[in-house]
């Protein structure tokens, strides 16, 4: 484990460790509680949850952390703040540039501190003597889905990752490996922590947006597809299908409703507004939304998708798609609101009325001012992670986050079925997504097919960057479809295939044993 996470954590915990410190304890919770008790350890992996979710809490830079996978595909316009330097491929493509060495190094650091705790919870979970062994087994469980999700991601995200199931103590605290760990070594734990949860975690669970047996066969599939392991994708994914215990919600409108509690959800990540314990606020959907507000005639509404800053937005390409069909309803104000409507009555322009669509620029305009003013004014937006409830004209909001669903495990199904010969079910199986959407059913499927109708689903929820590169197709689609054929369409001539892997900041390079290796190209 690198020194500075170790140094972070050994701070965070070093009050039990005499030999390190000798003060008094002000907390009436130490850390023999936590990994001695069985309260203690519950408390710890509660403690992972709230660890997990700071990916999408990290507020600085406009909340580019959680919008940097977004931001980094084929399906996002770049306009303006940080969100759109990654998108450009302006930050985040070398070593040097201000993106890699403060928010990767972030993003490297945060997963390498969960895995830690993960591994401290499982290990002191392992040890214990004085526990129930189903809460015993409960709490590894739960923990083991965390490594494996985190050692997961890290792998898509770095390449050149090392694992480990040693959680950090004084004794080993400044042991540094000098090489990555194999791929076998990392699908072996990953594989082996996700069978153990298969295996002792329920279908469901009564505490919504904790990891559930379906969760794990989930992301277990997601692996088997990186592993080029159709048949055990196919059979996890069928698995969570037919369970009997998770379908799709009737319409797309209600996918993103309330706070998603519904039968499709497989792991949603938990916010709740003015409490202690309920996190903090974020200006992710802010970044999503058109400006429209600029326009007269026009004010913030919850009607017109809340208030934006219009920074990342959904490009022509992703419009297109969801226009293809005419009754495909994914863009009809559900997943993205792609009119705004006059709604201020004391400043409508002549000869428009309250309710009208606002129709006032052209996004292929010759005119630099009226194209550019399209893009920040009445450019479609996301409706992902908007705050039903909240104040429209607020920049900040607050609401549950959907990372997994049953939509996506439909998909999985049908592409894992497609390479294994299976076009009738394959094609049922994206079929029943598309329906959903009244969308018309398609009749053929290729590769291009999967990866248009996820785009169609899932955009914006952070699988993009993960799927084009495990398919080989990151650099062709962005080199394609990138930004905006008039506007910011600059990651189209600066991705190169090594940006597949992100660079592993230097300051975390070298803080790592002798000759560890960057990624190749940086």
């Amino acid at each position: 484990m690198k020194k500075i996470i170790l140094i972070i954590y050994i701070f965070l915990f070093a009050f039990s460790c005499e030999d390190y410190l000798k003060d008094e304890l002000l907390s009436d919770i130490s850390a023999d509680y936590v990994f001695n008790t069985a309260e203690g350890l519950e408390g710890g992996v509660n403690a992972l949850y709230n660890l997990n979710r700071n990916y999408y809490d990290n507020g600085q830079w406009n909340n580019a952390m959680a919008l940097l996978l977004p931001a980094k595909s084929d399906l996002s316009f770049g306009r303006a703040g940080e969100a759109a330097f990654f998108a450009r491929l302006g930050w985040g493509a070398s070593i040097n540039d201000t993106g890699t060495r403060l928010l990767y190094s972030d993003l490297w650091r945060h997963y390498y501190r969960l895995a830690d705790r993960s591994n401290a919870i499982i290990e002191g979970a392992e040890a214990l003597n004085n526990i129930e062994e189903s809460r015993r087994i409960q709490i590894i469980a739960e923990a083991k889905v965390h490594r494996a999700h985190t050692y997961f991601t890290l792998y898509r995200l770095f390449n050149n990752i090392f694992v480990t199931t040693a959680p950090t103590t004084p004794d080993n605290a400044f042991d540094v490996p000098s090489s990555p760990s194999t791929e076998a070594e990392i699908f072996g734990l990953i594989n082996s922590d996700l069978d153990y949860a298969i295996e002792n975690l329920a279908w469901t669970t009564e505490e919504f947006g904790r990891f559930t047996q379906a969760t794990a066969r989930h992301i277990k599939a997601k692996a088997a597809m990186w592993q080029q392991d159709y048949q055990e994708a196919k059979l996890q994914a069928e698995a969570v299908i037919n369970s009997g215990h998770y379908s799709l919600v009737p319409s797309t409108k209600a996918v993103f409703e309330g706070d998603m509690n519904h039968s499709e959800s497989l792991f949603v990540v938990q916010y709740e507004d003015g409490v202690i314990g309920g996190s903090n606020r974020n200006q992710i959907h802010f970044n999503l939304m058109a400006n429209y507000n600029l326009i007269d005639g026009a004010k913030y509404s919850n009607e017109n998708g809340g208030r934006g800053g219009a920074l990342l937005l959904p490009n022509m390409y992703l419009v297109d798609l969801l226009r293809e069909d005419p009754n495909d309803d994914r863009d009809d104000n559900t997943y993205m609101i792609s009119y705004y409507l006059y709604n201020d009555a004391e400043n409508l322009p002549e000869g428009r009325q309250i309710g009208d669509t606002i129709a006032v620029y052209q996004q292929d305009s010759p005119n630099a001012d009226n194209h550019r003013l399209w893009y920040q004014r009445q450019n479609p937006g996301v409706l992902k992670y908007f705050q039903e409830d909240g104040i429209a004209s607020e920049v900040s909001s607050i609401t549950n986050i959907m990372v997994y669903r049953l939509a996506e495990t439909y998909l999985i199904a049908a592409e894992a079925n497609m390479y294994l010969g299976n076009t009738a079910m394959a094609l049922d199986q994206l079929n029943t997504v598309r329906a959903r959407a009244k969308a018309d059913p398609k009749l053929n499927i290729d590769l291009q097919t999967v990866l248009d109708e996820r785009a169609r689903e899932l955009f914006f929820e952070g699988q993009r960057f993960f799927t084009l590169k495990r398919t080989n197709r990151l650099v062709p689609q962005i080199a394609q479809y990138a930004g905006n054929d008039n506007w910011h369409k600059q990651a189209r001539e600066r991705i190169m295939d090594y940006m597949k892997n992100l660079p592993i900041p230097e300051t975390e390079l070298n803080l790592l044993g002798p000759g560890y290796p960057q990624n190749e190209g940086y």
